[in-house]
């Protein structure tokens, strides 16, 4: 089997909607961080979109109590490492520590994004931000003003913005964590492009494989089974199903 000393990709899909959710929120805050350089004009549109695109799946998951439990299994996955001799106890302890913070603060909060909803230089900005080319100065002159405001203004008032929704971003970065530690990375063969098995409870997919094959995996499934198809662009039908084998990683976690 051909060993994955090349370029790869990581492929990560979700077996519940909980990870899935989980996944989105990770995505959009790697996006809100990208963005808050602010040095131009389409990094500040890219901050408030993708901002508000945040607040509006928060807004629709009420994610907070899913977030207690699993830092609470995870608290639980912890203390069963603390009695493998070769655990870092100062690693362990740190982790321990984080996560009982986690969960005093998570079942302290409200819900997430509350304050921002009610924020009110971001709420008329919010309802226009969904309508297509609704971002045009002549609705929105106050936009317009704020990014002529001086960079260390604006950074300001961004950190503060984040800072309200820096709880949910470390729990999300905690648990994911430790759901894909949960799996390691395994040889595996997709004959024509396909490949299939039973996911054993596992919550998340993760694929690994070198870019020089020329495709990409969609995955299908559910708590029970699931199945890998690699596919190639194709440019009469978009695309289409590979004929190789294709030499791949997979991590059930």
């Amino acid at each position: 089997m051909r060993l994955l000393t090349e370029s790869c990709l990581v492929y990560e899909h979700p077996l519940n909607e909980k990870v899935r959710t989980y996944l989105r929120v990770e995505y959009l805050f790697q996006q809100v961080h990208h963005q808050l350089a602010l040095a131009n004009e389409s990094q500040q549109l890219g901050f408030f979109t993708s901002l508000f695109a945040l607040i509006e799946v928060l807004d629709r998951n009420d994610i907070r109590p899913d977030l207690i439990k699993d830092v609470e299994r995870c608290e639980g996955a912890l203390v069963n490492w603390s009695r493998h001799p070769h655990i870092s106890d100062e690693l362990l302890s740190n982790m321990l520590q984080k996560s009982v913070r986690l969960q005093s603060e998570l079942l302290r909060g409200a819900k997430f994004a509350n304050v921002l909803k009610d924020d009110k230089f971001l709420g008329p900005l919010r309802q226009r931000f969904f309508i297509p080319g609704g971002t045009c100065y002549f609705d929105l002159p106050q936009l317009q003003y704020w990014y002529t405001l001086d960079l260390a203004t604006r950074h300001k008032q961004a950190q503060d913005w984040i800072a309200h929704l820096a709880l949910v971003e470390q729990a999300i970065s905690f648990v994911l964590t430790f759901i894909r530690e949960r799996g390691q990375f395994q040889p595996a063969s997709a004959e024509n492009g396909f490949f299939q098995s039973n996911t054993e409870q596992f919550e998340l997919l993760r694929v690994r494989y070198p870019l020089s094959y020329g495709c990409y995996p969609t995955i299908s499934g559910n708590k029970y089974r699931y199945a890998i198809r690699f596919m190639q662009l194709c440019d009469t039908q978009g695309r289409a199903t590979t004929d190789q084998q294709i030499a791949f990683e997979l991590a059930c976690c």
